[in-house]
């Protein structure tokens, strides 16, 4: 008789992938077999969670703010018992605006949250990839072998400023299209517009309005990893809002003090199905 085809293994629930994070043995978030909510995760003294709050309104489109935690408090509403201290896969920490080396993709922040902190969740494009790859436009970071962490770039696009935080820039994401399908890519990301919506320039234009034509013509990532555009098919950069926007913010102003963010990539898991995103509650 022939042998029964061996069983597949079962996605992960989000539970399991934030569990994962916290044992240290999930790396990224990037291509998950689970289509709930991703975040990014910013972390701030108390006295600057107003102006903080206050950027976000002014940025929404690269700032889409979720949920802001109680001063000390490591949990959300959005996860069921969840830490944000631990159930990332890998942190960055900054003193006075400076990345700690030793604070470079740590595997916890217990150390350095403490009760004077407030955690700030921001909405990530990789949420509505789902809806990309289902509607047959994967973004091709997601078929690399092994998956790639999607590319970003820092643009000369400066914020609209707040308080504290006035000299940050827009970063971008880019995933790369046929120039056909645009059209259809923008249609489908701008339902999501809690995790940075359509995109906010496409084609070499929109690259060089963005002052990064050059970086992505040479693959110079500022953030990520190169994933290449394929000109003999007909494909453009397409470029979307990004979440580690809030963390050149927070190295541009020089802020007192140490701050926590996720490393890019490794997002923050929520419960949260991706089609529910556009229900979430501040």
């Amino acid at each position: 008789m022939p042998s029964s085809p061996a069983p597949q293994p079962q996605p992960l629930t989000p539970q399991d992938l934030r569990l994962s994070c916290r044992n240290g043995t999930h790396s990224t978030t990037t291509s998950l077999t689970t289509p709930t909510v991703q975040c990014n995760l910013l972390v701030l003294p108390s006295r600057y969670a107003p102006s903080f709050a206050q950027l976000c309104a002014r940025n929404p489109v690269s700032c889409p703010l979720l949920y802001t935690t109680l001063p000390g408090s490591k949990t959300t509403p959005l996860a069921s018992g969840a830490n944000l201290a631990t159930d990332l896969p890998k942190y960055n920490v900054y003193k006075d605006g400076k990345l700690l080396p030793e604070g470079d993709g740590i595997a916890s922040v217990e150390e350095y949250w403490t009760e004077d902190h407030v955690g700030f969740l921001i909405g990530c494009s990789f949420t509505f990839e789902w809806a990309l790859a289902a509607a047959g436009f994967p973004p091709k970071h997601m078929l690399c072998e092994p998956v790639r962490c999607v590319p970003m770039f820092r643009t000369v696009i400066p914020l609209f400023p707040a308080g504290e935080f006035t000299g940050g820039f827009l970063v971008v994401s880019m995933r790369a299209y046929k120039e056909g399908d645009v059209a259809e890519v923008r249609r489908i990301t701008r339902a999501f517009g809690r995790q940075h919506g359509e995109p906010v320039a496409w084609g070499w234009d929109g690259a060089k309005l963005l002052g990064i034509e050059g970086k992505v013509r040479e693959g110079l990532v500022d953030f990520g990893e190169w994933v290449g555009i394929d000109g003999d098919v007909g494909e453009v950069p397409v470029f979307w809002g990004c979440g580690v926007t809030p963390q050149v913010a927070v190295m541009e102003s020089g802020i007192e003090g140490v701050a926590i963010s996720h490393v890019p990539g490794c997002m923050f898991v929520t419960d949260v199905p991706v089609e529910e995103e556009s229900s979430l509650k501040l």
